[in-house]
C-alpha cells in the first residue's frame, strides 16, 4: 500500500502535509514535486525495486511525465519486454512500466494493466493531469474540484487539508441508510467524489474534466 495526493496548483508546503496526513499508507519514503500547475506527492511502501531508482514521484527519461502510483500491476515484466527495445528503464519497478506504457499507448495504457492501482500521469508536453483506477475499484482515489481547485488523494482527509467547504452530501447519507455502503461517485461529503472503479479521469490545461469508463 502507498499514498498518492496531488492537485492543479504550486504549493510545496501543502503537498508535504497532505503526505504527511497519509503518511501510514507508504511509511518508507516521502517525496513530492511542484511545479507552476501541478503538485504531486507520494508516500511509498518499498515493495518491488527497494532501491532509491524505485521512489516516486518517477520520472521519464525525457523528464516530460512524471507518475505518482499506488498499487500493483502483476504483468508488468510482460509489458517491459514489448517496451524495452524503444526505452531504457532505470529501475525493475512496475511503476516505471506504466510511465513507459502510457508514453507509448496513451490513455488506452490502462486496458493493457493487469493489477490493482490509483495512478496519475502529468505530462508536461501538454499541462494534462491523467489518473486511473484498477478494474475492480481495489485502490482507492479520490477528488474534489470546483472548476477551480483540482485535488486528488488516496484518502479524504487528506484532501480537508485544504481550505474547502465541509458539507455532508445529503444524496450519499440518504443512499447509506438504503443500501449501508455509499456508492460510488459519491462519498460523505459533498463536493468530494470517488473515482469509480475501471474509469479514468482527465484534466486538461483548459480545466475541463472528464470521466470515462474504460
Amino acid at each position: 500500500m502507498c499514498g498518492i495526493n496531488g492537485f492543479n496548483f504550486k504549493n510545496p508546503e501543502l503537498i508535504l502535509k497532505m503526505n504527511q496526513t497519509i503518511q501510514h499508507r507508504g511509511p518508507d519514503q516521502t517525496d513530492f514535486w511542484c511545479e507552476e500547475n501541478i503538485s504531486l506527492g507520494h508516500d511509498r511502501l518499498s515493495i518491488i525495486d527497494l532501491s532509491e531508482r524505485g521512489k516516486q514521484p518517477m520520472w521519464d527519461e525525457r523528464r516530460e511525465l512524471v507518475i505518482v502510483f499506488n498499487g500493483e500491476i502483476y504483468n508488468f515484466n510482460d509489458l517491459r519486454k514489448d517496451l524495452e527495445n524503444k526505452y531504457n528503464f532505470r529501475s525493475v519497478s512496475d511503476t516505471e512500466v506504466i510511465l513507459y506504457a502510457y508514453r507509448e499507448w496513451g490513455i488506452e495504457c490502462v486496458k493493457k494493466l493487469n493489477g490493482i492501482f490509483a495512478f496519475a500521469i502529468w505530462d508536461t508536453r501538454t499541462q494534462d493531469l491523467f489518473i486511473a483506477r484498477d478494474r475492480l475499484g481495489v485502490k482507492p482515489l479520490y477528488y474534489f474540484y470546483d472548476d477551480q481547485k483540482f485535488i486528488f488523494s488516496s484518502e479524504i482527509k487528506a484532501i480537508l487539508e485544504h481550505d474547502i467547504p465541509r458539507e455532508v452530501n445529503k444524496e450519499a447519507f440518504n443512499l447509506y441508510f438504503q443500501l449501508l455502503y455509499i456508492p460510488e461517485p459519491h462519498t460523505m461529503f459533498q463536493g468530494i467524489k470517488k473515482l469509480p472503479s475501471a474509469s479514468y479521469l482527465k484534466l486538461d490545461i483548459a480545466g475541463k474534466v472528464e470521466v470515462i469508463k474504460y
